[in-house]
């Protein structure tokens, strides 16, 4: 029975790996996650964030945004739900919803204050979108003003360089 059950948490695992590799390929017509969600190990709020990241992938940012929802409802872990948070906020920053965009990062950053990513992605918000704030009636450019060199944004000590920008998590 014992070594059964190592059997079985194994192929659980496998599956994970699987589905992990699938979608790192782009290849979104893998079920191993989907297997993988039947097993007695099967994590919920895990499988749920792959899942998210695997639709984002796609393309398909209503469906990763039901995921990461789900995440942040289901999950004990406050690593897992900031990740949740940060992923969801880019989704909502693509679909211009700004304020609710934010709503997300600030909460990933309640969860993780440390996470520089998600400071990052939180102040370029409120730089490029300060009408949906309440800050002023023009928008931010990212055009570098006249007298500035061409290169100043790949090295900040020439110029208003804005770096290297975030690394998404997962997705």
């Amino acid at each position: 029975m014992f070594i059964s059950g190592i059997y079985y948490k194994f192929g659980y695992l496998d599956l994970i790996k699987k589905g992990n590799q699938a979608t790192q390929e782009n290849r979104f017509d893998s079920q191993d996650y989907e297997k993988a969600e039947k097993n007695l190990f099967a994590s919920k709020d895990i499988l749920h964030y792959n899942l998210g990241v695997r639709a984002y992938k796609a393309d398909n940012l209503k469906r990763a945004a039901d995921y990461f929802r789900q995440v942040i409802q289901e999950s004990k872990s406050d690593d897992l739900k900031a990740k949740a948070y940060y992923n969801l906020g880019n989704i909502l920053t693509v679909m211009e919803q700004p304020k609710e965009a934010a709503a997300m990062y600030q909460a990933a950053l309640r969860l993780d204050p440390s996470d520089w990513e998600t400071k990052y992605n939180l102040e370029r918000l409120y730089v490029f979108n300060p009408k949906a704030f309440g800050e002023g009636n023009q928008e931010a450019s990212m055009q570098q003003e006249p007298n500035e060199e061409a290169n100043s944004a790949q090295d900040p000590s020439k110029g208003k360089g804005w770096g290297t920008g975030p690394n998404p998590r997962g997705i």
